[in-house]
């Protein structure tokens, strides 16, 4: 089974603790066949030019070990108005984090700025249940409307993952939606990486027969 990891964060961002070389090595080491590096946006800055630019490298020097995929994380809370759209050409994905957070934009007002977006886009740490809900809309419908693939983020430290892995209608109804998904450890620290997660998530996602980005 081929292993996609599509949510790293490294030095760029300013919360994390190592290299875009060294988080490359270690998810090699641990089998991952696709990896994504994904800096926060607001941590990049003007830096963006340069962070995107090495990771291009690196796809050259580790290809035959790894394929790497160059993304980045964008905040919803609110909408960033530094982030010029233009300095985004040589990405290959991009992640809209915290939809369903009480302080996100309005979902109307998100689908309508996507549209700017040229690149892969899904949703990352976002509960799409609740937002169905707070907006009384099929959410599935909603995001294969618009483009967008759910990221399972396996950290642990988003509620909506341990609901979504035992929730077996909320399984049934990605399913049948055929949205595409990615799979993010959301790594900060190579220490922290736990490639179990990462098997069991495209286990459920491959039984459900959702296709996976970027494999």
């Amino acid at each position: 089974m081929k292993l996609t990891d599509l949510h790293n964060h490294t030095t760029y961002s300013y919360d994390g603790s190592n290299s875009c070389e060294e988080i490359i090595k270690n998810a090699a080491a641990n089998g991952i066949s696709v990896l994504g590096i994904c800096d926060h946006q607001f941590s990049l800055g003007a830096r963006i030019y340069g962070y995107i630019e090495e990771i291009n490298s690196l796809k050259k020097k580790y290809e035959g070990i790894i394929e790497i995929k160059c993304g980045i994380e964008i905040g919803t809370r609110p909408y960033p108005d530094d982030l010029i759209l233009s300095s985004l050409e040589g990405l290959d994905y991009c992640l809209f984090e915290s939809l369903d957070s009480q302080r996100a934009m309005d979902i109307y007002e998100f689908e309508q700025w996507i549209r700017l977006f040229d690149i892969k886009k899904g949703l990352a740490h976002t509960d799409i249940f609740a937002l169905s809900e707070r907006y009384g809309i099929d959410i599935l419908k909603f995001m294969k409307k618009n483009n967008l693939f759910w990221e399972i983020n396996t950290s642990g430290n988003y509620p909506y993952y341990y609901d979504f892995i035992t929730n077996r209608e909320k399984q049934k109804a990605v399913a049948e939606s055929k949205i595409p998904v990615s799979i993010g450890s959301d790594t900060h620290w190579i220490h922290d990486f736990k490639p179990s997660k990462i098997i069991s998530a495209h286990e459920l996602i491959h039984k459900l027969g959702n296709p996976i980005i970027f494999t």
